[in-house]
């Protein structure tokens, strides 16, 4: 598995509210159907968010910023954000709780990938 994290410094409040609606609303749909495992995003003040992305593979990754999350930073910046960009392959083994599931399964939105 391969995973990126786009952190975005946003220049207020309501910015960063747009993205995420527009991430929700959106984005989602089309990086599912590229082939995006997981998105989330986390809040790290009122003006800063870190979006994560989990994808099965490396080529799955590079689609997805070609298609989809390449363009998506390319505006931020051209607004004069500060995003900052860090992706890796997972090592070591992946723990997941039993429960995980059961969480995703009251607090998510399922999208089907076309792959």
């Amino acid at each position: 598995m391969y995973i990126r994290t786009i952190k975005i410094t946003f220049k207020d409040s309501m910015s960063k509210d747009m993205f995420v609606n527009y991430t929700d609303t959106k984005a989602d749909e089309q990086g599912i159907a590229n082939g995006t495992l997981m998105k989330f995003i986390m809040s790290n003040s009122d003006v800063i968010a870190t979006l994560i992305l989990i994808f099965p593979d490396y080529d799955t990754f590079k689609r997805d910023d070609k298609n989809l999350a390449g363009p998506i930073i390319q505006s931020m910046r051209n607004q004069d954000l500060k995003v900052e960009l860090h992706q890796g392959e997972i090592v070591g083994a992946t723990a997941v709780s039993a429960d995980f599931l059961k969480v995703l399964e009251n607090k998510a939105n399922f999208y089907s990938s076309k792959n």
